[in-house]
């Protein structure tokens, strides 16, 4: 597949490619062109040119173009073989895809309902007889750099808000799962999006993104992706006083008190754990549990995950009733086997998995899968406590009560998520307001919705995804006073 650009499927003069492959066999699926920055400069222009036209319509009518993109994405026939993309080049199980693909809708029909309702201030000051008010106005050309565990529904949350306040977006998608990114940009311009305002180019991020930091059409960058990598963008960025939103990730902390529902919260954090192979910013990857319901909750979990089965997405409503696919690169298997080694010599408990599972000479043996895992009893300075552990391993460790609780949940460099479970409304209260994170849960984890604003504190980034307060991310505001 190729880029997109200018309303159309653009090739690279560069013959370099980029292979994509299948993380549940291993196989090649297809091959993406390496843009260089003749590619980019292109699509920043192809941008920049679209950027005069679109900027002019009111919020209604780029409210409608998102409608009609909508109308398209819920077409039974689209959203299949979108979800099948994603499947293919991601991992995902299939009901995962269509959940994904279903939440872009969700984000495109929340942000379009704003569509009429934006609103400016007003000030009167009597006492010099002047008028003030406030207008908006759009950067221009926005940026965003995704990741791949969730390219389409991270791509909405980036592009959407900045479509709808009138800037124009150049897309790189990872360039592990790019396809989906491709289908969508070509989905979007058929349901009505003009040429030029949405624009994908693939190749290496490192080369793209001090490309894009040092454009001068590029307004503004949204980052998802590695503490490092975000580092050195922002960096990068910062040299030329550009605008920037980064999201790098998350070591989530679960609480669980001793008087939550043990069963049910264990399923709960099992089904939020090992969704998407683990590989979820927001999922809940150290928990900490109160030492009188410690043993009840581990055989909970346990049972809980003797049910996760895994395998190829596609077959996951099959006989074999799959539940979890595989990573989507041979190095995120790779650094779950370092993980469990380094748990092993510290002298954690592997509970349950710990290994690459035994698919017995079939196609998924050459497949990047790892069997769900469970490890206790680990130390505070393991490194599965302090970095980021994008992959199907749960770390559970006992607490005595909730100061203990609440100190080692905040004992991380990261901050996007945290919740605590509980029907003791002082200790959610206590959770909500002392939990260092950008989200705080109660009785429920993961739960993202395209109406709540969404980021962390800490190395986990700053700036603001989803909700209203986002869409100011992409104004500019100026003041203006009449006096008379």
């Amino acid at each position: 597949m190729i880029m997109f650009i200018g309303g159309e499927k653009y090739t690279s003069s560069h013959p370099e490619r980029i292979d994509v492959i299948n993380p549940a066999t291993g196989a090649l699926i297809e091959s993406v062109s390496s843009a260089v920055p003749d590619d980019v400069e292109k699509a920043i222009e192809s941008c920049a040119f679209a950027f005069e036209s679109w900027s002019q319509k009111s919020y209604a009518e780029r409210g409608a173009v998102l409608s009609q993109i909508s109308a398209a994405l819920k077409e039974k026939k689209c959203l299949e073989k979108l979800a099948a993309t994603l499947t293919k080049e991601q991992g995902k199980p299939l009901t995962e895809a269509r959940r994904e693909i279903q939440g872009v809708i969700g984000v495109i029909d929340y942000f379009t309902g704003l569509s009429s309702s934006f609103h400016t201030d007003f000030f009167e000051n009597k006492s010099n007889q002047s008028y003030s008010f406030t207008t908006k106005a759009p950067f221009g050309v926005c940026a965003a750099v995704l990741p791949w565990n969730m390219p389409a529904l991270i791509l909405s949350w980036q592009m959407i808000p900045a479509l709808l306040t009138g800037n124009t977006c150049l897309v790189k998608p990872s360039s592990i799962c790019p396809l989906t990114v491709l289908e969508l940009a070509a989905v979007f311009h058929e349901a009505g999006l003009p040429a030029g305002v949405f624009n994908v180019v693939t190749g290496s991020g490192d080369k793209i993104g001090k490309q894009l930091a040092a454009s001068p059409k590029i307004q503004k960058i949204s980052f998802t992706g590695s503490v490092s990598a975000g580092r050195n963008l922002h960096a990068e960025a910062a040299k030329f006083n550009k605008r920037v939103t980064l999201e790098l990730g998350g070591s989530d902390a679960m609480i669980v008190c001793d008087d939550a529902d043990v069963g049910s919260c264990a399923a709960k954090a099992v089904s939020a754990r090992f969704f998407n192979a683990g590989q979820a910013c927001i999922s809940p990857k150290r928990i900490f549990v109160f030492e009188s319901i410690f043993d009840d909750f581990i055989q909970s979990v346990s049972e809980e995950v003797s049910k996760i089965k895994i395998g190829d997405g596609f077959f996951e409503n099959g006989a074999g009733g799959f539940a979890m696919g595989p990573l989507s690169s041979a190095e995120g298997q790779k650094q779950m086997i370092e993980f469990v080694e380094s748990a092993k010599s510290e002298g954690s408990k592997i509970l349950i998995g710990g290994k690459v599972p035994d698919f017995n000479k079939t196609p998924l043996e050459n497949g990047f899968f790892f069997e769900p895992t469970v490890i206790t009893n680990v130390p505070p300075s393991s490194r599965l406590l302090k970095e980021e552990v994008f992959g199907p391993i749960m770390v559970i460790n006992p607490v005595k009560n909730l100061d203990e609780a609440i100190a080692a949940a905040n004992n991380s460099d990261f901050g996007l998520g945290a919740s605590i479970w509980t029907n003791n409304l002082n200790r959610a209260k206590r959770g909500a307001e002392e939990l260092k994170a950008g989200i705080v849960w109660v009785n429920q984890h993961a739960k993202v919705l395209p109406e709540l604003p969404f980021g962390g504190v800490k190395e986990s980034g700053f700036g603001r995804e989803n909700g209203y307060e986002t869409l100011n991310d992409y104004l500019e505001t100026k003041t203006v006073i009449f006096k008379f």
